[in-house]
């Protein structure tokens, strides 16, 4: 089973002199010969695999079979079926890096990853090293996890909120049952009935005789 590094985007180069022909003119990034790949979009520009591959990621799923338009001139790009990496390289850029980055490495792509596995002579140790870069939207912006809940719940876990929400409805239905249940006692909405009124003793009067 091979073992995979998983990577959410690869970083620029500073020890290298910046050279703007041979950087990618969205991430600023050194081309090289693995995620970085130069890739030529049918207007002509150029733009590296890993851009690519992620303007792909961003367009909504029902649209990612359909072209994907160039950042610079919106111009359309047919995407192949293997995905960006099967997009055309521009040989004339790879051919200006260093001489042992002149050489494109296979670069495939799985799910929202783009997947590279070291050559054995890099790596003797671990040779079944594959090297994954993720092009998918970031964890901040996933809209497939919730976002931060506002409010009376928020903090709150699944279980709590659900036994506070049967809290609340059993309150509620004790407000309402509690007067019509006066109503079936007393016949008003006093849940007490009026005490009956106490019968003073009757005083005769006693007539003395004189």
């Amino acid at each position: 089973m091979e073992a995979a590094t998983e990577i959410w985007h690869t970083l620029r180069d500073t020890a290298e002199d910046p050279d703007s022909s041979l950087e990618c003119s969205i991430c600023f990034t050194k081309y090289d010969n693995i995620f970085k790949t130069p890739k030529l979009l049918q207007c002509s520009h150029t733009l590296c695999l890993e851009c690519v591959a992620r303007l792909v990621a961003a367009l909504p799923p029902e649209k990612q079979a359909e072209d994907v338009l160039c950042p610079f001139c919106r111009q359309p790009t047919h995407i192949p079926d293997e995905g960006a990496p099967a997009l055309q390289t521009s040989q004339e850029l790879l051919s200006n890096l260093p001489a042992h980055l002149q050489h494109e490495e296979a670069v495939w792509i799985e799910g929202n990853k783009l997947c590279y596995k070291q050559p054995p002579e890099t790596n003797p140790e671990q040779q079944d090293l594959c090297i994954c870069v993720d092009i998918g939207l970031s964890k901040k912006d996933n809209p497939s996890e919730p976002r931060q809940r506002r409010g009376f719940f928020r903090g709150c876990s699944s279980w709590k909120r659900l036994l506070l929400i049967v809290l609340i409805v059993v309150v509620l239905i004790c407000l309402l049952l509690w007067p019509v249940e006066c109503m079936l006692k007393t016949g008003s909405l006093r849940c007490t009935s009026e005490p009956a009124p106490t019968k003073r003793p009757m005083v005769h009067a006693v007539e003395h005789e004189t």
